[in-house]
C-alpha cells in the first residue's frame, strides 16, 4: 500500500472516529483495553455493590444513576484500522451500565498490554465491537464475586448499538507496565534478533518478528508498510489460534501511519500486584518443587537447561512456558527476574533473557528450538495471554508429558483453574513467599486464607469465609494483603496503571477508586496505591496502601536513542521506564536505578 493511500485511509478512519465519538459522548464514559491482571477486579468495582444498600452503587461520584447491571462475553474484536487490512485482536469483555435513560457505560476488553497501549496511543484509537447479532451473556465472572450473586444481564438495545455499530473507541490502556516500557518492548519484537549498536551482546535486544527494522529500533511516520507491522507472535498451545499481533506505534509525536499527532497521557497507579511462579507436579518431574532462585529460572526459561535439574531435582525434562514479549507480564518478570535493564555496552547483560535462542520461531513448541534436556523429552512453548499461560501448567502432562512451569500475576480469578489442587503448586523466589507471610511447611499455617498443604495455590474455597467475596484482614494474620511485597522483600512485582486523558482518566480514576475499596473488603487481587478507609464487619478499617516504588530510568531503543521523556519517579509528571528499576521507599531517590540482582542495585 502506497504511503498516499495510507495517509488518506487514516484521514478517514480519523472523521469516523471522530463522528463516533461525538454520538457516544453522553454515554461511554471508559472504554478500557489491555491487562488481564486489572481486567476482573475494576468490573467488580464498576459494578460497586453495595451490601449496605442492598444494591450496585456504580463507580463513587462518576455521575451514575444506581443500579448498575453487568454483561461479559469470551470474545469481542479489537480493531486497529490504521493498518491495510486492519489488525484485530480479539478478548474477553465486561461491560456495566446504569439506570440512566440512555445508559452510562463502561467496558473493559481484555488483550495484554502491549496492545492496551497501541491501542490507546493510535491516532485513531483502536476500536471494540462485534458483528450483530450481539451475543448473549457469558458469564465469565463468577456470579459470587459482585457481591449480590447475581448473573449477567443482556444489555439493552441502546447499549449494543454501540458495539454491533461502529464500535467503541478505546480511551484507556489498562497496563502491567509503564508506556515508555511498553513502548520498548514492540520495538523490541517489531525488529530484526540480534544485537542494536553498541548493542548489549546477547542478541535480544531485537526478537525477530519482522526484517525490516534494526534491532530493537522503533519504525517512524515515512517508514514503509512491511516496518510497521512484524509476524504475529503465535500460541504453542495446542490446537490454539491465539496470537499477538505486533503492530508500531508511538507513545509521543507522530502516528507511525498516519503522521496524526500522539495524544498527550497521563498514567494513574492502581496498586501493586505480585508475579507468581507456578507450576505442575503431578508428573513427578517438579514435585519436589519449592523455592526458586534467579539463576535457576533463567537456566530454565533461557532454554539453557529445560529440566528439573535446573532446580537442583533429579535430572528429568520439564516444559517451560513462556509468555508473548509484548505482554506486560512478561516485561515484568523479564526485567525483575531475567534480562535486567542493560547498562552501558562495556558492562554487557544482566541475566539471561527468556527469548534467547527464539529468534522469531512461530510457533514456540517444544524442540522448535533448542532446550537442553537430560532425557530429550524438555522443551519450551509459548502461552498468548495468562489464561494459556496457566493453562499450559494445568494440562502440561497431558499435552506434553511432563510437569511445567510458568509464571502469571497472581489473583483468585488468574489461577483459580489449579488452585486448592496439591497436583499444583506455586514457589518461593530467593526464599520469600509472593503470596503470604511465610510458605506452608505442610503442618502449620501462617495465614488464615492459606491452604496448608506445601506450596498450594489459595482459592476462593480457602479463605476463612469460605468463599469470595472475603475481607483482606480475615486471610492475612497482619490484616494487610501480600505482607512480603509490601515490605519489600519480593522482588518479582508491578504497579498496575491505567493511562488515559481528560475526562475519560477522570472517569477511569472513579472506577479505581471503587476497586481499591473493593480489593480491601472483597477480593483481594491487589494492593491498592492509595489509602482505603472502609468499614469491615462493622468495624473501621484502613489500608495504608502502596509505600513503595520503583525507581524510573531513561527507557532506550537498540541503539541507545532514548525512548519517552527524562525518568521522573513519581507525581504528576511521572516518566521513564521502570520495570526492573530499584525497589525504593521514597519518591526522593535518584532516578536510573536498576536491580542488579536479589537485593542489589546499580546506577544505569
Amino acid at each position: 500500500m502506497s504511503r498516499n493511500k495510507i495517509l488518506l485511509a487514516g484521514l478517514v478512519l480519523t472523521a469516523i472516529v471522530a463522528l463516533g465519538a461525538v454520538s457516544q459522548a453522553q454515554t461511554v464514559k471508559t472504554m478500557f483495553a489491555g491487562s488481564s491482571a486489572q481486567w476482573q477486579t475494576l468490573a467488580l468495582g464498576t459494578y460497586n455493590y453495595n451490601s449496605g444498600a442492598g444494591k450496585s452503587e456504580c463507580p463513587s461520584g462518576s455521575g451514575a444513576t444506581a443500579p448498575c447491571f453487568h454483561y461479559t462475553n469470551s470474545s469481542f474484536n479489537l480493531t486497529d484500522g490504521r493498518p491495510s487490512p486492519p489488525v484485530v485482536d480479539t478478548g474477553a469483555i465486561w461491560i456495566v451500565w446504569d439506570s440512566a435513560n440512555p445508559p452510562n457505560v463502561w467496558a473493559f476488553i481484555k488483550v495484554d498490554s502491549g496492545v492496551g497501549n497501541r491501542c490507546f496511543f493510535a491516532n485513531p484509537a483502536c476500536r471494540v465491537g462485534i458483528p450483530a447479532p450481539f451475543p448473549g451473556p457469558s458469564n465469565s465472572i463468577s456470579s459470587s464475586l459482585w457481591g449480590d450473586g447475581s448473573s449477567d444481564s443482556t444489555p439493552p438495545t441502546s447499549v449494543e448499538a454501540l458495539f454491533t455499530g461502529a464500535g467503541v473507541a478505546v480511551n484507556v490502556a489498562a497496563t502491567d507496565i509503564r508506556p515508555e516500557d511498553s513502548y520498548w518492548s514492540t520495538c523490541r519484537t517489531n525488529s530484526i534478533a540480534g544485537n542494536g549498536t553498541p548493542g548489549s551482546g546477547d542478541g535480544t535486544d531485537g526478537l525477530g518478528y519482522n526484517t525490516v527494522n534494526s534491532p530493537g529500533v522503533c519504525a517512524q511516520f515515512g517508514a514503509p508498510p512491511a516496518a510497521l507491522v512484524g509476524n504475529p507472535v503465535q500460541s504453542g498451545y495446542p490446537a490454539s489460534t491465539s496470537k499477538a499481533n505486533v503492530v508500531a506505534f508511538n507513545i509521543s509525536g507522530k502516528d507511525p501511519f498516519t503522521g496524526s499527532a500522539v495524544t498527550k497521557y497521563t498514567t494513574f497507579s492502581v496498586g501493586i500486584d505480585p508475579v507468581a511462579f507456578i507450576f505442575s507436579r503431578n508428573g513427578g518431574q517438579l514435585v519436589g518443587l519449592t523455592d526458586v532462585t534467579d539463576a535457576e529460572l533463567q537456566q530454565a526459561f533461557s532454554g539453557a537447561n529445560c529440566d528439573a535439574s535446573a532446580f537442583g531435582l533429579a535430572s528429568a525434562g520439564i516444559a517451560v512456558y513462556l509468555r508473548e514479549p509484548l505482554s506486560g507480564t512478561m516485561n515484568t518478570t523479564e526485567a525483575s527476574v531475567f534480562r535486567r535493564p542493560t547498562v552501558p555496552a562495556s558492562q554487557g547483560v544482566l541475566g539471561a533473557s527468556q527469548e534467547l535462542g527464539v529468534n522469531g520461531v512461530n510457533p514456540l513448541t517444544g524442540t522448535s528450538v533448542p532446550c537442553s534436556s537430560s532425557n530429550g523429552a524438555g522443551g519450551r512453548w509459548r502461552g498468548i495471554g495468562t489464561g494459556e499461560a496457566v493453562k499450559s501448567v494445568l494440562n502440561s502432562v497431558k499435552n506434553n508429558g511432563v510437569d511445567g512451569i510458568a509464571y502469571a500475576f497472581f489473583s483468585y480469578g488468574n489461577v483459580g483453574s489449579i488452585a486448592n489442587n496439591t497436583s499444583y503448586g506455586y514457589a518461593t523466589l530467593d526464599g520469600t513467599d509472593p503470596i503470604f507471610s511465610t510458605y506452608s511447611n505442610g503442618t502449620s499455617v501462617y495465614d488464615p486464607g492459606q491452604p496448608l498443604a506445601i506450596g498450594v495455590l489459595p482459592a476462593a474455597a480457602n479463605t476463612p469465609c469460605g468463599a469470595l467475596p472475603c475481607p483482606e484482614n480475615s486471610i492475612w494474620t497482619g490484616g494487610l494483603s501480600f505482607p512480603n511485597v509490601r515490605s519489600g522483600t519480593y522482588r518479582a512485582w508491578s504497579l498496575l496503571r491505567v493511562v488515559s486523558t481528560g475526562t475519560a482518566l477522570t472517569q477511569a480514576e472513579k472506577v479505581i477508586g471503587s476497586s481499591q475499596a473493593f480489593v480491601v473488603t472483597s477480593v483481594p487481587d491487589y494492593i491498592p496505591a492509595t489509602s482505603v478507609k472502609t468499614t469491615i464487619n462493622g468495624k473501621s478499617f484502613t489500608d495504608p496502601g502502596v509505600s513503595l516504588i520503583r525507581s524510573h530510568y531513561q527507557q532506550t531503543d537498540g541503539n541507545g536513542n532514548a525512548l519517552g521523556p527524562k525518568p521522573v519517579n513519581a507525581g504528576k509528571t511521572e516518566a521513564g521506564g521502570d520495570m526492573g528499576g530499584c525497589i525504593e521507599t521514597s519518591t526522593n531517590v535518584g532516578t536510573q536505578l536498576i536491580q542488579n540482582g536479589p537485593g542489589a542495585c546499580i546506577a544505569r
